[in-house]
């Protein structure tokens, strides 16, 4: 009797419940370090960085294909939507840029990445492929040129100093040094944003260098990452990687 009693308590609680209560307990747990949100570091950037983007629009920047990107807590996110680049209207010669960077997730999966040495199309041109750019995959290395001809990883162009282990869905805060002159790039990473860097990778090829726009990259469909923070110093004072010396 008792027993027959509790069942009949369970089920007029359960019919009693809002619809919604019910529904949230069969939905899966997101887990707290790809999919769900995570708000931008708010760590200061160095002296002498000049925002590229101002944390609320897209004003300075031009999407390859059209609504691919959209601000999203004070970072600009991928949307998913296709292969494409969100890359500087400003375009650059010798320049350090910094961002932070992480990747929520991906169907199916693909590092976040960023170009150098891009080549803008001009008015009314269809865009190259990736903007026949360098790519640095961030934050844990990787490459890819591809400049006309190339297509290739770069083997032979890039050497990797040191193999991180950092957690991708986590903020990392990146530092590129660009120097078109003699064809190089150099990538320092650190994690958590605000310790001292390391310098993960180089790239050196002089028929590379060229002065063009810094771009995101959006590797494929399905794929969903976050830039904040992004800023940039034209002609640095020194060919150092500051973020190494913090």
């Amino acid at each position: 009797m008792k027993s027959m009693l509790a069942r009949a308590t369970i089920l007029a609680c359960a019919l009693l419940a809002p619809a919604d209560a019910v529904f949230a307990q069969s939905l899966p747990t997101v887990p707290t370090t790809s999919a769900a949100s995570i708000l931008p570091p708010k760590t200061p950037l160095p002296a002498g960085m000049k925002p590229l983007f101002d944390g609320k629009t897209l004003d300075g920047w031009i999407q390859v294909p059209p609504n691919s990107w959209t601000v999203k807590d004070g970072a600009i996110a991928s949307l998913g939507v296709g292969r494409g680049v969100i890359y500087s209207t400003g375009q650059y010669d010798r320049y350090r840029i910094l961002f932070d960077v992480r990747h929520a997730w991906g169907k199916p999966d693909h590092r976040a990445a960023v170009l150098v040495f891009c080549a803008a199309p001009n008015y009314g041109e269809k865009p190259l492929d990736a903007l026949a750019g360098i790519q640095f995959q961030v934050p844990n290395g990787g490459s890819w040129d591809y400049r006309n001809g190339k297509n290739n990883s770069g083997k032979g162009l890039f050497t990797r100093l040191f193999n991180p282990k950092f957690d991708e869905h986590q903020w990392s805060r990146v530092e590129i040094l660009v120097d078109p002159k003699v064809g190089t790039g150099r990538m320092a990473v650190a994690q958590p944003v605000g310790t001292k860097a390391v310098e993960v990778l180089r790239f050196s090829d002089p028929t590379a260098g060229r002065p063009g726009p810094f771009a995101l990259q959006m590797h494929n469909k399905g794929l969903f990452d976050e830039f904040a923070n992004i800023a940039i110093e034209v002609n640095p004072a020194t060919d150092d990687l500051i973020t190494t010396k913090e």
